[in-house]
């Protein structure tokens, strides 16, 4: 049992710029204990990826010593039913029942109705009238994929974009009480809105998530929504925070005073890669030790904790030449920003599809920033708060 103070929980980094906190512990180590966080930091490319692919270690926030009350008496119902906080026979449970929707191959048949939605998502904003980006673009755009896709009426896909801000803040901070008390009943609410709609879409499918997911006998009707959910709310944040920190990275001059859009004509994967690697939303992801473990020469026992540090990682300078600096046409290992292993993210096919679609529609709008962002005061999960923004054309 360790002896370790693990009564702490609060993330030590600068939500708007967390990156001069990685390197300078990075400096101590790439597996460092941090007092703040109540937990050991995993900062090196490597040691993420064996973390994340080896057994010895669960997902479960219950089995985190630093877990609140809130999370503890907000029961086992939505952790034992949830794709992302479940492992082994269960994750794949859950898993399988979605992963024939998750395929390349199923994704790219999407693209037509993602064209469709990035195309009036952007087509009404006027030439040469500064609007919010994060509010009238990057938000709305996935949230009308998602919606599109679990086909909501307008009033269920209002319910859901008001919602899936506290329980994106909860999935990315089990620690805070007030966020776990928030995301749980934000949960509740879409819950008690889609149980309705599943039991409908089981007896009268359609061609839409929550009738493939219901289509497993198997999945309760708790489970069928609570997946469908957590596949909808995770997607579109994410990508909404991706979506605005990959177009400030590119209409911000870099060293030589030129935008980097000024040389992009097409959004192509090694491209798309980088922007992840730099700019992925996600900073960090929790894992509890289930047995003893000895990770670049630290010994880190069952029941400690580990954040691993998938933006730090991302930035590794034993993987990654000039690892700060924007290379579009760099070569290496993919970035971590959907995880790694078992948890590989579901969705990163889709995510990679809407970022392709929406910043093609966007650099041909030729934007530029009207005014410096403000960023979310979420550390776990990074992005943009409000972004003036004017188009060209």
């Amino acid at each position: 049992m360790t002896t370790r103070d693990v009564t702490a929980g609060k993330l030590p980094w600068d939500a708007a710029d967390p990156y001069p906190f990685y390197e300078q512990r990075r400096r101590e180590g790439n597996v460092v204990w941090d007092d703040d966080t109540g937990a050991w930091l995993i900062l090196g490319y490597h040691l993420a990826q064996q973390i994340l692919g080896e057994p010895g270690w669960t997902s479960d926030p219950l089995a985190n010593p630093n877990a609140p009350r809130a999370v503890r008496a907000m029961g086992s119902d939505i952790l034992r039913r949830n794709i992302l906080t479940t492992d082994g026979a269960d994750h794949h449970r859950l898993r399988d029942a979605v992963r024939d929707v998750f395929t390349r191959t199923f994704i790219t048949g999407l693209t037509n109705g993602i064209e469709a939605i990035a195309a009036e998502t952007l087509d009404h904003i006027p030439s040469g009238v500064e609007f919010d980006f994060m509010n009238d673009v990057a938000l709305p755009l996935p949230i009308a994929v998602a919606a599109a896709w679990l086909e909501l009426d307008v009033d269920s896909a209002r319910l859901l974009r008001e919602e899936s801000p506290a329980i994106s803040r909860m999935l990315g901070d089990f620690v805070d009480p007030a966020a776990v008390e928030g995301g749980t009943a934000a949960f509740a609410t879409l819950l008690t809105e889609l149980l309705p709609l599943a039991a409908d879409r089981r007896i009268h499918p359609s061609d839409d998530l929550l009738s493939f997911i219901g289509a497993d006998p198997d999945l309760e009707l708790d489970d069928v929504v609570t997946n469908a959910l957590i596949i909808a709310v995770a997607g579109h944040e994410t990508t909404a925070n991706l979506l605005g920190a990959s177009v400030i990275r590119l209409l911000t001059p870099g060293p030589d005073g030129a935008r980097p859009v000024n040389t992009v004509d097409t959004i192509d994967g090694q491209l798309l890669n980088e922007l992840l690697r730099l700019d992925g939303p996600v900073q960090a992801v929790g894992r509890t030790a289930t047995s003893d473990h000895i990770i670049d020469d630290v010994t880190i026992r069952a029941t400690e904790p580990v954040l691993i540090v998938l933006a730090a990682a991302n930035r590794d300078p034993a993987v990654f030449h000039q690892p700060d600096q924007l290379q579009p046409d760099r070569a290496g290992p993919a970035p971590l920003a959907f995880g790694y292993g078992s948890h590989y993210c579901l969705g990163a096919a889709l995510a990679r599809l809407e970022m392709t679609v929406a910043l093609q529609h966007v650099i041909a709008r030729r934007p530029t920033l009207c005014g410096p962002p403000t960023w979310r005061d979420t550390p776990a999960i990074r992005g943009p708060l409000t972004m003036p923004t004017v188009f060209s054309c």
